[in-house]
């Protein structure tokens, strides 16, 4: 891999941790408005638990990078990404972006519920899950786990879409105890 993007491959991680520490600078100077809500789960606990946990994940990508940049020095050549060897690699990415940007159009038609049922079953057939029962699980889970999250614990009002969709969901919601 060349210098250029090897260090491109360091320097994001650098950035955003970088814009992670003037984001907490930022929030803790003017921290009036989240310490106004004295749940630590609340709305005023979620910014800093996205900043603590991009840092630790930007934290983690630079020293895996570092380390993958020190074995191939060591080795005496430079490893191959898998990414950029795949063929495909960048078509699969675009699909990726795509159903991001479909979810986040859906919400307000389909609601929350049904709209990351659907994105996080067909992010796993794009990352080449294909057992019918793995699929169905990881959505279903994954689906309860973001309500109870953001619904029960957080309060936080989800668009629940519109008819048929808006009932389906506050059915949903009496059975799982979220209402």
């Amino acid at each position: 891999m060349p210098l250029t993007s090897r260090l491109l491959r360091v320097g994001f991680p650098i950035a955003l941790l970088l814009l992670c520490l003037a984001l907490w600078f930022r929030i803790s100077s003017r921290s009036g408005v989240l310490d106004a809500v004295p749940n630590a789960v609340g709305p005023g606990g979620w910014p800093r638990a996205m900043i603590v946990g991009l840092a630790i994940f930007s934290a983690m990508t630079l020293l895996a990078e570092l380390f993958e940049w020190r074995s191939s020095i060591r080795r005496g050549g430079d490893a191959i990404v898998a990414g950029d060897a795949a063929a495909g690699g960048q078509s699969v990415a675009l699909i990726g972006i795509g159903l991001i940007l479909a979810y986040g159009f859906s919400i307000p038609y389909v609601g929350f519920a049904f709209a990351t049922a659907a994105f996080i079953a067909l992010w796993c057939l794009l990352g080449r899950v294909r057992s019918p029962l793995t699929i169905m699980l990881i959505s279903v889970l994954g689906t309860v786990t973001l309500l109870y999250m953001f619904v029960a614990l957080a309060k936080m009002p989800l668009n629940r879409g519109i008819e048929p969709f808006n009932s389906a969901t506050v059915a949903i919601y009496r059975l799982l105890r979220i209402y």
